[in-house]
């Protein structure tokens, strides 16, 4: 753990996880299975490694922005905020979806395209309607969803540091439970009470945006009970670091599989949303450190984590790409089931895929990143 410029600890372990909950996603949506082993149904378990993300963007809000907000949140922290934290995800998501552009227009062969959904896309408001439709580069889904989050978070900033300023760290424990219980019980509930959760009803608790804000408001409130860091003592903290971690973990290797996204599977969009927050909490708490931490803060991951958001965004539109130059060459196939030289394809892929997020986010991301911190800072952009 280091210390950033703004005065706030940098929790490199979190980068680490993001390396490899990225890594489950993408292998989960192209990886080759030629048949079923005991990995399987945690491979279709990447609801659960987005509904990760979500957690740790609440929780990265308020860590990185919180203490500089101050109690009142004034109009021009909030507006630098905004700024700061919507502008650079939403310049880079516009630029996958460009990419995911240009890959339907290949694929369409001069096929009509729909306009109207195009914008709604660009506009990040396809999510809100029904039926809706996946936009060009399918990923953008989950900015989408988590611009609502971001937008309102000055108010549930507010609403739960009153929470904390009445009744400390254990009303921030019962915001925390309540807010589980808003996130999760609904599909609990439908379950116990059908037997079944369908994959229509699965879908819309995931990609729908305020079906993400308790997760993100969850992240939020761990945030701040980990700036508490003096309510345990650092080995308590750490034990439930480690335990959280390795019970999700376990629990997305070893519960049998419902079926693809219904009868229980959908509680994995949200069910563990608790145990990431006890995680995050527990291993960022006052500078702490656990053994999971220790091991998802090694530098290899940590590099390769500095780049997540571009690879989930860009895992689409790049791996079509390939699926081209595999046709095209001959050398490999990312379509042929049959052929064992799909590995070959995938493994091209899974590397050109950072390397590309990576040069993206060194040579292109990072200048626009500068300016835009540039304007917050000088106050010459509005909000």
């Amino acid at each position: 753990m280091s210390t950033s410029a703004g005065g706030s600890a940098r929790l490199s372990h979190l980068t680490g996880a993001r390396c490899l909950a990225s890594a489950w996603i993408v292998c989960g949506h192209f990886i080759y299975v030629e048949k079923p082993s005991a990995f399987t149904a945690a491979r279709h378990r990447g609801n659960a490694a987005v509904d990760f993300f979500i957690v740790l963007s609440g929780f990265m809000t308020q860590w990185a922005y919180g203490p500089r907000m101050g109690k009142g949140g004034g109009t021009e922290e909030i507006r630098t905020f905004y700024l700061r934290r919507v502008g650079r995800v939403v310049l880079t998501t516009w630029v996958a979806m460009m990419l995911g552009m240009a890959v339907v227009l290949v694929q369409a062969h001069g096929a009509p395209l729909d306009y109207w959904h195009i914008l709604r896309c660009f506009c990040f408001v396809e999510t809100w309607r029904d039926p809706t439709d996946w936009c060009p580069d399918g990923q953008t889904w989950t900015v989408a969803a988590l611009i609502p989050s971001w937008l309102l978070y000055p108010l549930m900033r507010k609403a739960a540091t009153g929470v904390e300023d009445v009744a400390g760290g254990v009303g921030l424990a019962t915001l925390l439970l309540l807010l589980y219980g808003v996130s999760s019980g609904p599909l609990l509930a439908q379950l116990i009470q059908h037997g079944s959760v369908s994959y229509r009803q699965g879908f819309w608790s995931q990609t729908w945006p305020p079906a993400t804000m308790p997760d993100f408001a969850i992240g939020v409130v761990a945030a701040l009970a980990a700036q508490r860091h003096h309510d345990w003592g650092s080995r308590w903290r750490w034990l439930l670091a480690d335990v959280a971690l390795l019970g999700a973990v376990a629990l997305c290797l070893f519960i049998p599989s419902s079926g693809y996204r219904e009868g229980w599977e959908p509680l994995f969009n949200h069910s563990l949303a608790i145990a990431f927050a006890a995680f995050l909490y527990g291993s960022s708490a006052g500078g702490g450190s656990c053994i999971t931490a220790q091991l998802l803060g090694h530098e290899a991951l940590v590099a390769l984590g500095e780049y997540s958001f571009e690879v989930y965004l860009f895992q689409y539109p790049v791996h079509e790409i390939f699926v081209a130059l595999g046709d095209v060459s001959g050398m490999f196939s990312m379509k042929v089931a049959g052929n064992n030289a799909n590995y070959e394809g995938f493994m091209a892929f899974f590397l050109g895929l950072w390397l590309v997020s990576g040069l993206y986010a060194e040579f292109v991301e990072a200048p626009l990143i500068g300016w835009l911190r540039v304007k917050a800072g000088s106050g010459v952009l509005p909000a």
